[in-house]
């Protein structure tokens, strides 16, 4: 009997999830078969494409060799990815981070979801420069419950980010976040945020949180160079814990910056629905450097209640700071 039942137990255990491997190189061929390092794929996309074939529950890992990959970008849906994928370079020391090279009029890497679950994507290890934006997560900004979750972001460096004006919109974000609820960002280097002309500059955010996304973890991270609020976050993005970060050369923005946009008071505001205040930041044990205490921690917007918001979120606090750190 008691063999029974262990055999009995053992078919009840959920079976671990399978997980494929798949290796990119700047000599590779997308018509190999990508599944070692002798016989490497050469594009991001042809990697994500065949992660997105596979089976549910099939985990896939993009292993990205050492070299520069010049010209890429990715495109995912999430609605055709049924497994975690992992996108990872294999050195430690960023000097030796595989580099994607844009010409500055592009995303790298763009995850459109909006089925109110885990994208289960990962990216590390890697440095991206060049783009005008360098990851976009995308929800839907219109319905709360159209998001994606648990994206990690970590160990990256993000370099040369931003736009020309002269040949493309101004961009937005290094790391935009639509509806992307409880996001990792840790160990990002963030260097040289900016776009062209300098008029264009201040709406430039090394991470832009908004509409709904919810409970980001933004740790430890290093912000060099940049001239748009370092954080910027907008629209029902409260929940968040900003700890451990490193803030230089602010060029005179603010380090974080929360921004209601009252459609009621400017007509600035593109929600047709309405944005409401974000609350609940946590802000701990950071390092702004030389930024003088107006522009570390920045609250913009109105404090009227507003029907289409929550009760009470005009006047809860919108920052849940250090003891000693005031608001300007």
């Amino acid at each position: 009997m008691r063999r029974l039942l262990a055999a009995m137990a053992l078919v009840l255990l959920p079976m671990a999830a399978q997980a494929a491997t798949l290796y990119l190189a700047p000599t590779g061929n997308d018509q190999a078969d990508g599944r070692t390092a002798q016989t490497p794929l050469s594009t991001l996309a042809a990697a994500v494409a065949r992660a997105q074939q596979a089976p549910a529950g099939e985990e896939t890992r993009v292993i990205v060799l050492p070299g520069v990959y010049r010209g890429q970008s990715v495109d995912i849906d999430g609605r055709r990815l049924q497994g975690r994928l992992t996108i990872a370079g294999t050195a430690s020391d960023p000097a030796a981070f595989p580099a994607f090279l844009g010409d500055g009029t592009s995303t790298w890497l763009h995850y459109r979801g909006a089925e109110g679950r885990d994208s289960g994507l990962t990216v590390q290890a890697l440095r991206v420069a060049r783009y005008a934006t360098a990851i976009s997560l995308n929800g839907n900004r219109n319905d709360p419950a159209a998001f994606n979750r648990g994206t990690v972001l970590e160990n990256l460096v993000l370099a040369q980010i931003g736009s020309d004006a002269g040949t493309a919109k101004p961009s937005t974000a290094a790391i935009r976040l639509v509806n992307a609820k409880d996001t990792v960002v840790r160990g990002v280097f963030f260097h040289t945020i900016r776009n062209t002309p300098r008029d264009t500059c201040g709406g430039l955010h090394a991470i832009y949180l908004a509409s709904h996304s919810t409970g980001a973890r933004v740790e430890g991270n290093t912000f060099q160079d940049f001239c748009g609020s370092a954080i910027k976050l907008r629209d029902d993005s409260g929940g968040a814990t900003i700890r451990a970060n490193h803030f230089r050369d602010a060029d005179g923005a603010p380090g974080i910056e929360e921004w209601f946009c009252d459609m009621d008071r400017t007509s600035e505001c593109t929600k047709a629905g309405g944005e409401c205040p974000s609350t609940g930041i946590t802000v701990t044990g950071n390092d702004f450097g030389n930024l003088p205490a107006d522009r570390r921690v920045l609250v913009r917007g109105s404090r009227v209640p507003r029907p289409w918001c929550p009760p009470g979120s005009a006047g809860a606090p919108r920052f849940l700071l250090d003891r000693g750190q005031t608001l300007p």
